[in-house]
């Protein structure tokens, strides 16, 4: 949910999650970072519940590594627009500020199909 948030996924189906071992693998064909609120994922299970403290800490540090233009962020030069930039470290600030995962909310805060 965390990662979705971030990059507003905007497609996060059941189908896109693989579990490997102790490893989650994250399925993505470019249906993100919009500028306009687009989360849609089969995820909300987890609203209301606590949100891990590093994974809050992730994105605080995603959004002060954009803020301060770091080396290792130049290269969304490439793949992102100016407003997409901008929203991306906008939703990581509003994540790294988030206690609870949030409610679904929205005209449709899930994907279809769902799998």
């Amino acid at each position: 949910v965390v990662f979705d948030a971030v990059i507003d996924n905007a497609d996060r189906k059941g189908g896109h999650v693989l579990l490997e071992g102790d490893r989650i693998r994250l399925v993505d064909h470019g249906v993100s970072f919009a500028e306009e609120p687009k989360l849609r994922t089969v995820a909300w299970q987890f609203a209301g519940e606590e949100v891990d403290p590093e994974l809050r800490a992730d994105a605080a540090r995603l959004a002060e590594a954009l803020a301060r233009d770091e080396p290792a962020t130049r290269v969304l030069d490439r793949l992102l627009t100016g407003p997409e930039q901008r929203r991306l470290h906008d939703r990581a600030v509003a994540v790294a500020a988030w206690r609870v995962y949030p409610e679904p909310r929205g005209p449709r805060p899930y994907p279809w199909p769902l799998v």
